[in-house]
């Protein structure tokens, strides 16, 4: 069974975009994902210090004991990678920060091979900032680039203030409902049988 990494990057439990990413795996699962969760705030992930030593061979971290090395991998293996995350600030939470930080030791030797998916669901509490969202998928982009990933969607929410913000609709249609049907289209893309082109 194809398998969904879900990293559910704020601090905070049972927030919006821990709801966002609990609906997306109600859809992917639905459509026949196994889904797997990780909540980057129970990780320990020790912040790039810049050092420089895993710019060299065999371009290992030194901090390398924590969490991080461990959440690197399993970004690389997952079928599919899907990032839930608030913006603060115009940019990612200080943790998942750290987390995309560490995978400076790639820049010299990036995964090879053809790129797996990702996609990336951010919410923010803001209304307004017509470029709130920009820096962090600007960022993520180039992070899952690094892991052998293409970040191929990213969807975004404003005004969202708590999680029973999902019961609004946009354009007729639930949130919460709009979130579980992208995380059920992702899962016939993934369990779809291969066509001749995909051979």
């Amino acid at each position: 069974m194809r398998q969904a990494l879900i990293i559910s990057a704020s601090p905070r439990r049972g927030g919006t975009s821990d709801t966002l990413a609990r609906l997306f795996a109600e859809g992917a699962e639905e459509g026949g994902l196994r889904c797997r969760h990780i909540a980057l705030r129970d990780a320990r992930i020790r912040p790039c210090r810049g050092c420089g030593r895993c710019d060299a061979p065999p371009h290992a971290c030194p901090l390398a004991g924590d969490d991080a090395e461990r959440i690197l991998a399993d970004i690389i293996a997952a079928d599919l990678v899907v990032w839930a995350a608030p913006i603060y600030f115009y940019g990612l939470p200080a943790h998942a920060k750290a987390c995309v930080d560490r995978a400076q030791r790639f820049w010299s030797v990036p995964v090879s091979g053809a790129p797996r998916p990702a996609a990336a669901g951010l919410v923010a509490g803001c209304p307004r900032g017509e470029q709130l969202f920009t820096g962090a998928a600007l960022g993520l982009r180039y992070f899952f680039r690094l892991l052998g990933r293409e970040l191929e969607e990213v969807r975004h929410w404003r005004g969202m203030e708590g999680p029973a913000d999902w019961n609004a609709a946009d354009d007729g249609v639930p949130r919460a409902e709009a979130v579980r049907q992208w995380g059920l289209r992702w899962a016939g893309r993934l369990t779809a049988p291969a066509g001749p082109e995909d051979v």
